[in-house]
């Protein structure tokens, strides 16, 4: 077999006609049709210059791959950042001088005095690769060159290949490459070509464009280069990979010397400058940028459930895939309702209560809070890493505060702040929470109907061999006493007299008017009416749900979803889509605020006496611990914040909070007002009188009342 030095390439009907094509765009240019805009053209070539004019709008607004930037709510503090391409593109007169020199020295010498296409270049290169086609030769002018950057930006923001990259590209390529090229310099001045290919070019690894590569390598604005500095970087355009100085240095510092040369041949530096030059080195500094919430600190939960909602809505793409492709390529700015100030005293209060650097039993804690009548979110945070869990239980992956959807768990059993909403089912029957009630049993007898009418046969029958049997976490509360009483101090007897006198289905739709859903993916689950262990919150659900229902309390009843997000920019500054707030009305006013009657007294003389914020007239709260103390919870609010606290087990089951070391500390007993209620009431102590702190109206005598 002959080796392939010998193989003559045969060339087809096709070749000839691609060659011809060449030819005639070669033909223009001596035409005169490439001349500078500063030369006059001849009325002879008029006519064929009018094939050269347009230029496709998304090429004339420079490269469609842009970082995507999350931002908190004052619009200005970044987030994170999201880019397969790092760049940040900034006009050439942030760009320093020796930089325009070093690229135009190297790379295209008379850029100013030619057209968008050389015309002894492109002969030459016509001629050698049709007559030698083993050995390509290029001709590209730094024109020619930004639109093939264009070109294949393009072509990886469509997830295509890109035919015009290196040996790829064909004979046709070049003349679309051409009369791009040179529509291009029918549309922008050379200095506005000269900005757009310093903008996109790669310069190593993810860095595009000089301010990135600068940052990147010396922590430096590119306004700032020397002249060293600004020959490496040009002379890597050639072979981005090849010649970078953080991977080659040797190479870098000899592709360096070459560009050097050049500068000092066309006069961009003199004798003694370019000796100083070619004998320094590297000096790099290098700063790594990180894309994606695992640079986001503090704030990577948040951003991680971001990420969520923009996966989940077509607004952003008709695919997930095109969705991820936009947030990392489309130059979005996405401004979030976060608080940087109540992010900042969240993280605190986690941390307070349980430092993630110093968790040997693996204590879990998390807070979020939410606006009541608009249900933004503006505060999200744990006391963990965003990471791979390992060894240390620093780091984990879960969002403690959200669905499983949206990157969470299934939820916590939320103990006894599942109360209220038998509350809110007693206020609805038009009892009064003043009526005293018999507060005494801890036991229902098997034939015992629970009044639900969505149930075959309209009530519910425990069926478990024996007695409905449960307990009070401390003695001395069997008695009779208010519905009032018995919730503030979140007594168990209380709570399934109160439960044996309503519509358990009530109760199921009251669940749901609050979204008080299981965090499970798939399909909403709220309260099952034969489930009664349910009643005292054996059904998990997360603190974001937890902290939106009981900002419909706040709120007199009106029920606000989430919000995480207030507005999304593209690239163009254009807005893609304003969120704003999505409310119903779940419940009457006066029931609201006959919950908010009861539950403020938690904060006085009930189960969480000690948490109180000073506010007493305007905040309110209940408190919730499983059995074992297993999962502890306050959930509490004013009319301007309501706050979910959780301190709890993620993975270890049913394993109790009492004794275990948490901030260093070993307690005989844990309920939800003990750590849960501290990190609720340091969190609400510095942040809620920044909202409103109005007092709650006062519910009708009829709620007040002592009828049962």
């Amino acid at each position: 077999m002959a080796s392939s030095k010998n193989v003559r390439t045969k060339r087809t009907p096709g070749d000839f006609i691609q060659f011809i094509a060449l030819s005639i765009i070669a033909g223009f240019l001596t035409a005169g049709i490439l001349i500078p805009p500063t030369v006059g053209v001849g009325v002879a070539a008029t006519s064929s210059i009018n094939w050269f004019k347009g230029l496709p709008e998304d090429m004339s607004e420079g490269p469609l791959s842009q970082p995507s930037r999350v931002l908190a709510s004052d619009g200005k503090t970044e987030l994170a950042s999201f880019y397969s391409q790092n760049r940040t593109s900034v006009p050439l007169s942030d760009m320093s001088k020796h930089m325009q020199d070093a690229i135009i020295s190297v790379e295209d010498r008379t850029f100013y005095e030619h057209g968008a296409v050389s015309p002894l270049g492109m002969f030459r290169a016509v001629v050698n690769n049709f007559l030698r086609p083993g050995n390509r030769q290029g001709a590209s002018t730094l024109t020619q060159q930004y639109v093939n950057n264009l070109l294949i930006d393009q072509a990886e923001v469509n997830g295509e290949e890109a035919s015009t990259l290196g040996a790829n590209k064909g004979y046709m390529d070049k003349v679309k490459e051409i009369k791009l090229a040179i529509s291009m310099e029918q549309n922008k001045s050379k200095d506005e070509i000269l900005e757009g290919y310093l903008n996109i070019v790669n310069l190593g690894g993810s860095n595009y464009g000089v301010e990135a590569a600068s940052q990147y390598y010396w922590g430096i604005p590119a306004s700032k280069l020397n002249v060293q500095q600004s020959a490496l970087l040009a002379g890597m355009v050639q072979s981005p990979n090849q010649y970078r100085p953080d991977v080659n240095p040797e190479m870098a510092k000899e592709r360096r010397n070459v560009v050097l040369g050049t500068m000092y041949r066309d006069g961009k530096i003199n004798e003694d400058e370019y000796n100083e030059a070619v004998n320094s080195e590297l000096d790099l500094d290098l700063h790594y940028s990180e894309s994606g919430c695992e640079a986001a600190g503090a704030n990577a939960y948040f951003c991680n459930y971001i990420v969520a909602q923009v996966m989940q809505d077509k607004d952003f793409g008709a695919t997930q895939d095109d969705r991820l492709a936009n947030l990392y390529r489309g130059g979005y700015t996405i401004t979030t309702t976060l608080s940087t100030s109540a992010q900042s005293d969240a993280k605190k209060a986690v941390e307070n209560t349980q430092p993630s650097d110093n968790n040997p039993d693996d204590v879990n804690a998390s807070l979020v809070s939410v606006e009541p009548g608009s249900g933004k979110i503006v505060a999200m945070a744990q006391n963990t890493a965003f990471g791979d869990a390992d060894d240390t239980n620093q780091f984990s992956l879960y969002n403690y505060n959200v669905d499983a959807q949206d990157g969470g768990t299934a939820g916590f059993q939320v103990g006894s702040t599942f109360k209220p909403l038998v509350l809110a089912e007693w206020i609805k029957e038009g009892k009064g929470v003043n009526a005293t009630i018999d507060g005494t049993k801890l036991s229902y007898p098997a034939s015992f109907g629970w009044r639900a009418s969505c149930v075959e046969g309209g009530n519910v029958y425990y069926k478990d061999g024996g007695p409905f049997t449960f307990q009070n976490a401390e003695g001395g509360y069997q008695t009779w006493n208010t519905v009032a009483y018995g919730l503030k101090n979140s007594i168990n007897s209380f709570l399934y007299s109160i439960a044996s006198q309503v519509d358990l289905c009530g109760v199921q739709e009251t669940a749901k008017d609050l979204h008080v859903f299981t965090g499970s993916p798939g399909e909403k689950v709220a309260y099952d009416p034969k489930n009664l262990s349910g009643l005292i919150g054996a059904q998990p659900a997360s603190p974001l749900t937890m902290a939106s229902a009981f900002a419909t309390f706040a709120n007199e009843g009106t029920y606000c979803e989430p919000q995480a997000i207030n507005e999304v920019k593209d690239r163009r500054g254009n807005t893609i889509r304003k969120f704003n707030a999505n409310c119903e009305k779940a419940m009457d006013k006066d029931v609201a605020n006959g919950v908010n009657y009861v539950l403020k007294q938690v904060l006085v003389d009930g189960s969480a006496w000690r948490r109180g914020i000073g506010l007493e007239d305007a905040s309110a709260a209940k408190t919730g611990t499983t059995d074992n103390s297993t999962q502890t919870w306050t959930v509490g609010y004013t009319r301007g914040l309501s706050t979910a606290s959780w301190v709890g087990n993620l993975n270890l089951g049913s394993r109790s909070l009492n004794n275990l070391s948490i901030n260093g500390k070993r307690l005989d007993y844990v309920d939800g007002a003990t750590y849960a209620g501290g990190q609720w009431q340091e969190f609400m102590q510095a942040q809620a009188k920044k909202y409103n702190t109005k007092k709650f109206n006062m519910p009708s005598e009829k709620v007040r009342g002592t009828q049962s």
